[in-house]
């Protein structure tokens, strides 16, 4: 991605990552999870995930790898877009919990990984408000199971979000991606285009613990 496009889409408080190929990572996470658990207590049953990252700069971190996994990989640090869920209860007790989130119509991986699959977003009523994708995907003979860590970030006026995510992770291939986005979409919105393409990694997660902090900065 253009990395100038991508910094108007990020607070200043923190600088889109250049990679040696001049450009920057935008990277969008879709979950098909079987049970989300809020506070460690309330279990909102399964929710569809969609999660729009550009990639900043952060400092050097590797976390102890989660018990069960190979290694940990590198932390990433990402600039986040109100997180998309097709399930108003979750989406409701995180945006009460004053995290960044919006109910949307479907989240879709499009089927099991390996082949090709369709998936899509859509973010209202009608066709008119969507991203969808295929994936063409190669599969490992066996996953690579590893200890993902990213820390997130975001800043509305005063307000300022952040959030650590460990996650046990099977990396089971890697993929190409090629995405549309309708103009209005949340994709769309953000100015790289409404064809994009690039490559990805479907995963199985095992689990993954999220730690939000919000406050007034």
């Amino acid at each position: 991605m253009d990395p100038k496009i991508a910094q108007q889409n990020v607070h200043p408080k923190w600088r889109v990552k250049g990679h040696d190929n001049g450009k920057a990572v935008l990277q969008l996470a879709v979950q098909n999870c079987g049970k989300v658990v809020v506070e460690h207590i309330l279990d909102v049953g399964p929710v569809g995930f969609s999660h729009i990252w550009i990639e900043v700069e952060g400092p050097p971190e590797v976390v102890t790898p989660l018990p069960g996994t190979r290694r940990s990989l590198p932390t990433w640090y990402w600039y986040i877009m109100p997180h998309q869920l097709d399930n108003r209860l979750a989406s409701a007790l995180l945006k009460l919990g004053g995290v960044p989130a919006r109910t949307v119509k479907k989240v879709s991986l499009g089927g099991e990984p390996g082949g090709t699959r369709l998936g899509e977003v859509i973010e209202a009523d009608g066709p008119d408000v969507r991203y969808n994708w295929t994936e063409t995907s190669r599969l490992y003979p066996e996953p690579d199971i590893v200890t993902g860590s990213h820390r997130f970030c975001r800043k509305v006026g005063r307000r300022e979000w952040a959030a650590h995510v460990k996650c046990f992770t099977h990396f089971l291939g890697e993929a190409q991606i090629s995405l549309s986005a309708t103009p209005n979409s949340v994709v769309g919105k953000l100015g790289f285009g409404t064809q994009l393409t690039g490559t990805s990694n479907p995963v199985w997660v095992k689990h993954c613990h999220v730690k939000y902090r919000v406050g007034y900065f």
